[in-house]
C-alpha cells in the first residue's frame, strides 16, 4: 500500500519534472516494464507532437485565461523558424506558439466543454489541476501528478488524464501499448481510489476534435496492476536486464 507524504500544490511543471528518477514516476515505471531501468533513465527527447500535447494540457488544466496569461502567440512576421526574428522571438518568450496551434488549442477546448461527462465533473465537483503528491512503499519513493482531480466532501472521487490522438476509435488500443493502464493503476493506487474512477479523456487534434471518455474494465485493471507490480520488481531487485531470457522466441 502506498502512503501519501507529501502534496506540492504549487509545484511547477519544470521543477516536478527535474526530481529525477530516483523518485519514481508514471513514466519511469512504464519504461522500466517496457523496456528496462537503463533506458527509463533516458529523457525523453522533445518532439512537436509532446510540445502540442503539453500546450493542450496546460488548457485544460488552468482554463483560458490563465492560458493566454501564460502563453506568447507568434506573430505572422517571426514565424519563419529560419529567421532572426523568430529565433529573438522564442528567445524572449519562453512559453511561445504558434498562431495555427493556438486556434486549434482553442477549438478542441471547446469540444472538450461541450461533452456531457467532462461538464458533469465540472460542475458538480471540486477540480484542481497539477497537485503533485508525494508516497512511499516498501522504502521506495514515488511520485504522480494527476491532470486534475475531483473531490466531494474533501474526498478525492475522480481522476482525468487528458490525451491527445488521431483517432479516438483507436484509442483503446493505446491503452496497452503505450501501458496507460500502468498509469492508472498507480495513480489509482496512491491517490487511494478505486481505478474505475480512473478516466481517460482522449481528444482528437483533427476537426471535428471528436472526445471520448474511456474508463477502465476489470480486465485493464488488473492488466496494468501486473505492469506495474512487475516494473516494481524490477527496480527493488535493481534489474538493468530487458526482464528477457537471453533468447526470447516469438
Amino acid at each position: 500500500m502506498f502512503k501519501i507524504v507529501r502534496i506540492e500544490e504549487d509545484m511547477s511543471n519544470k521543477m516536478y519534472h527535474s526530481v529525477g528518477t530516483e523518485i519514481i514516476s508514471s513514466s519511469y515505471l512504464k519504461g522500466v516494464y517496457k523496456h528496462s531501468m537503463a533506458r527509463a533513465r533516458i529523457p525523453l527527447e522533445p518532439n512537436d507532437a509532446l510540445v502540442f500535447g503539453s500546450h493542450f494540457h496546460d488548457m485544460c488544466e488552468y482554463g483560458v485565461e490563465e492560458f493566454e496569461n501564460k502563453y506568447s502567440v507568434i506573430p505572422d512576421d517571426c514565424s519563419n523558424k529560419r529567421t532572426k526574428l523568430y529565433k529573438e522571438f522564442i528567445a524572449n518568450n519562453e512559453n511561445a506558439i504558434t498562431k495555427q496551434d493556438y486556434r486549434k488549442v482553442g477549438l478542441m477546448y471547446n469540444n472538450l466543454n461541450d461533452n456531457a461527462f467532462y461538464r458533469d465533473l465540472e460542475d458538480n465537483y471540486s477540480s484542481y489541476a497539477e497537485h503533485s503528491f508525494f508516497a512511499t512503499q516498501d522504502g521506495l519513493n514515488f511520485r504522480i501528478r494527476p491532470d486534475k482531480y475531483y473531490s466531494y466532501d474533501s474526498k478525492i472521487v475522480y481522476v482525468v488524464d487528458f490525451k491527445t490522438c488521431q483517432d479516438v476509435t483507436k484509442f483503446k488500443f493505446d491503452v496497452n501499448t503505450y501501458n496507460y493502464d500502468l498509469q492508472a493503476v498507480f495513480y489509482s493506487d496512491v491517490l487511494g481510489i478505486n481505478p474505475s474512477d480512473f478516466y481517460f479523456i482522449a481528444i482528437e487534434k483533427t476537426f471535428p476534435y471528436t472526445t471520448q471518455i474511456f474508463g477502465l474494465s476489470d480486465q485493464a485493471v488488473d492488466r496494468g496492476r501486473a505492469k506495474m507490480d512487475l516494473a516494481i520488481a524490477r527496480i527493488k531487485k535493481g534489474d538493468e536486464g530487458v526482464g528477457y531470457n537471453l533468447v526470447q522466441r516469438i
